[in-house]
């Protein structure tokens, strides 16, 4: 695998940051506010701000620099402004950093979309923001950088999918694909069903891709089912 193909996932990070360097105070403001909504949800959920924890209701906004956690048994599903949708399973965790999107079309400000995941299990489908330029989107995890073009993926820490006792994270491209990088190693997921694994504590690069078990796959749907 070439070294473009294993800092791609880092460049668009890195761009994530410039843009959000160079955006005017107005635009900053505005990326402050709504980030979006809550579209569905099971159980307890709430977002952190500012050292202070609210509940999420169904409907109710979500903004960035909110830390939105789900509870116990808990769904949550959240559709952001460019009509990309987070699914979060019970006891996940994620950080909104960054999300600006230009609803009028005047292309005033350029589009950003930042997401960092703390915790748990969730499913990602990409808006308008990764669909119109994919390195203005970037999601961080605790074992590695994903970069998307176009997709449906779903991530998070697994039971199943490395040796017995092994603390880990999977990613699973459901469409499109995306690209897995730590600082060991990348892998393409290019093939619906394609997936990698990854130790919990980022100890190995991503595992060589394949396709998941009936298993690996049951058990993301499980946890990610209302």
């Amino acid at each position: 695998m070439t070294n473009m193909l294993r800092t791609a996932p880092l460049r668009a990070a890195l761009c994530v940051l410039t843009l959000l360097a160079l955006l005017s105070p107005t635009a900053l403001q505005a990326a402050g506010e709504r980030a979006g909504r809550v579209e569905r949800q099971k159980g307890e959920a709430s977002r952190v701000a500012d050292g202070r924890s609210q509940a999420l209701a169904l409907h109710g906004g979500v903004f960035v620099g909110d830390e939105i956690e789900t509870g116990e048994g808990a769904r949550l599903v959240i559709r952001f402004l460019d009509q990309s949708t987070l699914t979060l399973g019970a006891k996940a965790k994620v950080k909104i950093d960054a999300l600006v999107f230009d609803t009028t079309g005047l292309g005033d400000v350029p589009d950003v979309q930042a997401l960092n995941f703390l915790q748990g299990v969730f499913k990602f489908v990409s808006g308008k923001v990764a669909k119109t330029d994919r390195q203005a989107f970037a999601l961080n995890t605790p074992v590695a950088t994903i970069g998307i073009r176009g997709t449906e993926f779903v991530g998070g820490e697994f039971t199943v999918g490395m040796p017995p006792g092994t603390s880990h994270i999977g990613f699973q491209v459901r469409d499109g694909a995306i690209e897995v990088t730590n600082t060991l190693g990348s892998v393409t997921l290019e093939q619906p069903g394609e997936g990698t694994f990854i130790p919990l504590d980022g100890s190995a690069a991503p595992t060589p891709v394949r396709p998941w078990t009936a298993e690996e796959a049951a058990e993301a749907d499980a946890l990610l089912a209302f």
